[in-house]
């Protein structure tokens, strides 16, 4: 994990959810393979990681048209997926090494989560882990129109922790999420890899 003295350097932090803070990415992959056998076909929760950042509907377009299935039952997909994903991440969901980030700059810096999950997963993962008290903003699928890799999930989060974005760093571990901090202006801390990435396009 980063060291504190360069995460000082920083007026605000933002961290993205699913992977980063909260272990959860294994339980919605096999949620969405057992989605493809409810209705017979062979999800592969793999593309999750391909995706990682995007919400639901994107992923689940991408699954459905992967394997050609009509387009009519996406609701029905949606539905069971956040139903399956819910019961799964309740029983194994865990805290990541993020998190202990999260607890240290608590009330030292503003924090904000910039999420893709919908907001009331959100809240369920967050109260499992009594973790919500931490975050002095929370932005999720809903309070966005354009999704990671559009940088506004986290443009916004700035927006509400009254920090510029060029003084914020992100934590991620999600390309579509490293491209959204990057495109926003903010240095992004890819935890994966613990490697801290700048935009050096301009």
């Amino acid at each position: 994990m980063l060291d504190n003295d360069v995460i000082n350097q920083y007026d605000g932090l933002i961290f993205d959810m699913d992977g980063t803070v909260i272990d959860t990415m294994p339980s919605h992959a096999k949620a969405w393979e057992m989605v493809g056998q409810h209705f017979g076909y062979p999800f592969n929760g793999n593309l999750l990681y391909e995706m990682g950042g995007a919400p639901v509907k994107t992923i689940a377009l991408e699954m459905m048209k992967r394997h050609a299935m009509p387009l009519d039952q996406l609701n029905n997909v949606i539905e069971l997926k956040r139903e399956y994903g819910k019961e799964l991440i309740m029983k194994h969901a865990t805290l990541l090494p993020a998190a202990n980030v999260v607890r240290s700059f608590y009330s030292k810096k503003p924090l904000a989560l910039g999420t893709g999950s919908h907001r009331a997963m959100t809240e369920i993962l967050l109260d499992k882990f009594d973790f919500e008290k931490y975050f002095s903003a929370i932005v999720t699928a809903e309070d966005i129109q354009n999704h990671k890799p559009a940088p506004d999930t986290f443009l916004r989060c700035a927006e509400l922790i009254k920090v510029k974005p060029q003084r914020c760093l992100v934590f991620e571990d999600g390309d579509l999420g490293i491209q959204a901090g990057l495109r926003a202006g903010m240095d992004v801390f890819d935890v994966r890899v613990n490697k801290l990435l700048r935009d050096t396009s301009c």
